[in-house]
């Protein structure tokens, strides 16, 4: 069996990671990938980068990943930046110099030979940070993308576009059930490309609190997209504890 799962966007939420990586394992997956953003916004920084480290794994830098390396002057609200500058503080010089060396974009061969390619935001522009909110969004991704899948995060808000080699539209149809069931499956058509976001395990923005991530099972050609509970009271008294923002802390039970 070749089944990937793929995390995203964990933000230093250590109770969504644990019980993903437990879900990961109940789903019987052989590999994982991580699209970036381990830290920022919760309470757990240090913890949350040693267990993506132990699981060595592909993984790619997000742009809180590479702002808490590299400050700058990014565009981020209040609560972000207060709770940029708190990570900072709780990481030492090898954890950092480990997110420093994250790569931007990558490819990556399953043990059946598939390939599919990882990023945080986009494969044009990379280290832009664009947000892929559309399919309009979407179509500058598409001409940068080599192999028939490309998995993405960034927005924390799942999402399906495809292309048809013309133009890219927004796949409605196989996320209903997501929203409605917190599960859906489907299997890609080998004359479309897709551009997949996997949502977020740490900070869902989708209306629904639950952790997010997908499975791409190349034996059978199946990409799963499925929710996982976890203790969002728990992180949500960590954030507390800690001093950060009590926004990071309410928007969890809310999913915004």
């Amino acid at each position: 069996m070749a089944r990937t799962a793929i995390i995203s966007d964990i933000h230093a939420n250590y109770h969504a990671l644990s019980a993903v990586i437990e879900d990961v394992r109940d789903m019987r997956c052989t590999d994982l990938v991580c699209l970036g953003d381990v830290v920022g916004y919760n309470a757990y920084p240090s913890e949350c980068l040693d267990y993506v480290q132990k699981l060595d794994c592909p993984v790619v830098k997000g742009n809180h990943d590479e702002e808490v390396v590299q400050p700058s002057q990014a565009k981020m609200n209040q609560a972000a930046r207060l709770a940029m500058d708190w990570t900072r503080n709780q990481l030492d010089t090898p954890r950092l110099r480990w997110l420093a060396r994250l790569q931007y974009q990558r490819i990556v061969r399953s043990d059946n030979g598939t390939t599919f390619t990882i990023v945080h935001s986009s494969l044009d522009h990379p280290k832009a940070w664009n947000y892929i909110i559309n399919a309009d969004d979407a179509s500058a991704n598409f001409p940068r993308q080599f192999t028939p899948i490309c998995f993405h995060g960034h927005t924390h808000v799942p999402k399906i576009y495809v292309w048809n080699g013309k133009h890219a539209s927004e796949d409605h149809e196989n996320l209903h059930s997501l929203y409605l069931e917190g599960y859906t499956e489907f299997q890609p058509l080998p004359e479309l490309k897709y551009f997949i976001n996997v949502g977020s395990v740490g900070q869902p923005r989708d209306n629904d609190p639950r952790a997010c991530y997908a499975i791409y099972d190349t034996d059978l050609n199946l990409i799963i997209i499925k929710r996982v509970e976890y203790d969002i009271s728990a992180a949500q008294d960590a954030i507390r504890a800690a001093g950060l923002p009590t926004y990071l802390a309410d928007r969890l039970s809310t999913g915004v």
